[in-house]
């Protein structure tokens, strides 16, 4: 996302670009409005991104828009954010995070209220897994069954889905 985009949401699903762009023009020419639909009804999703030709309005739209009411809603105007992996708008591009390897057993992420994190378990294999989120908290079970099988011959084939008969 561009440094000049404001993320607009809240509002009702009956609301238009062109509804969307008669509130922003009042401070700045919009280059774009993209307001997200529904992939299978075409319906608003309440959502929209709008792109502004002057950046240094931005602040004074989102502190003037911001919370306001419209047609029964309070809109909620804030500075969009990138998606993870998108260019920053420097052209530097943050490190992705590399996909989970490919893993034969069965995960159960659970919340941990009292610790106040992930676990992640694997019981065939019996190792577990802690992170602040579901994936990390994968990662890191799939790390000690890794660990498991350089660590017991044993472990090495049922972690590779094999038996110790070799098939």
């Amino acid at each position: 996302m561009s440094s000049n985009t404001l993320f607009v949401s809240n509002f009702p699903f009956t609301t238009t670009d062109t509804d969307l762009r008669e509130i922003f023009e009042k401070y700045s020419p919009i280059s774009n409005i993209r307001v997200i639909t529904d992939r299978q009804t075409g319906r608003s999703r309440g959502y929209a991104f709008v792109e502004m030709e002057d950046p240094s309005v931005l602040p004074r739209a989102i502190e003037e828009l911001n919370e306001t009411s419209y047609r029964g809603r309070r809109l909620v105007v804030n500075e969009a954010k990138g998606r993870p992996g998108e260019a920053a708008p420097n052209g530097d591009r943050p490190a992705k995070a590399r996909p989970l390897p490919p893993f034969r057993y069965r995960i159960v992420v659970q919340w941990q209220e009292d610790a106040h994190e992930y676990d992640a378990e694997v019981p065939e294999l019996g190792v577990h897994g802690a992170g602040d989120t579901p994936e990390g908290a994968m990662r890191d079970a799939i790390r000690h069954a890794e660990t498991a099988r350089e660590d017991d011959p044993a472990q090495e084939c049922l972690a590779s889905g094999l038996t110790s008969h070799g098939f």
